[in-house]
Formats: C-alpha cells, sequence, structure tokens
C-alpha cells in the first residue's frame, strides 16, 4: 500500500463516520519533526495525498520505515474535535 493510498483511506474512514479529518497528513515517519516547518518539509516523510510511495521501505540510513498514525478529526456541526497518534504497527 501507497502512503496516498492509506491516507484516502483515512479520510473515507472518517468520513463514513461523520468526521473530517483535519490538516494535510494523518501521520509521519518516526523520528520527523513535525513541529517545525511542517508544511516546507519533504512529503515523503508524511502519510499524505502528495505522497505515492510504499509503506513499507528503508529510508535513509537503510533503515526500514516506522510511522506515527496521528490523526485530528473535528466535527464541524456540533463544534469539536479530537485528536490520535499511535505507532502505526505493521505486522
Amino acid at each position: 500500500m501507497t502512503l496516498f493510498g492509506l491516507h484516502a483511506e483515512l479520510l473515507a474512514l472518517a468520513a463514513a463516520a461523520g468526521w473530517t479529518v483535519a490538516g494535510w497528513h494523518c501521520g509521519h515517519l518516526v523520528g520527523e519533526d513535525p513541529s517545525t516547518g511542517v508544511r516546507d518539509a519533504r512529503p515523503d516523510a508524511y502519510i499524505c495525498a502528495e505522497n505515492d510511495r510504499p509503506l513499507r521501505r528503508a529510508v535513509e540510513g537503510g533503515w526500514r520505515a516506522h510511522w506515527i498514525l496521528e490523526i485530528h478529526l473535528v466535527d464541524g456541526p456540533r463544534g469539536f474535535g479530537g485528536s490520535y497518534k499511535r505507532l502505526l504497527d505493521l505486522v
């Protein structure tokens, strides 16, 4: 599966449950710091629509990529939201 495919699936699941995904990504590589200049970062480091690379791959240094799933959900009509952040287990 590609990261684009995972992102699309997460958006579809959220919409089916009545939520909107806030933000442009749903997670990032372990070790990436999303708090600084996130929009200027490489899209291949994020679970986002711009990333068509596979989830399971080697990253710089030859290490296997590990991902943090980070989803921000909003219920606009009710005026609240929440977030979920967890290590994505690719068993």
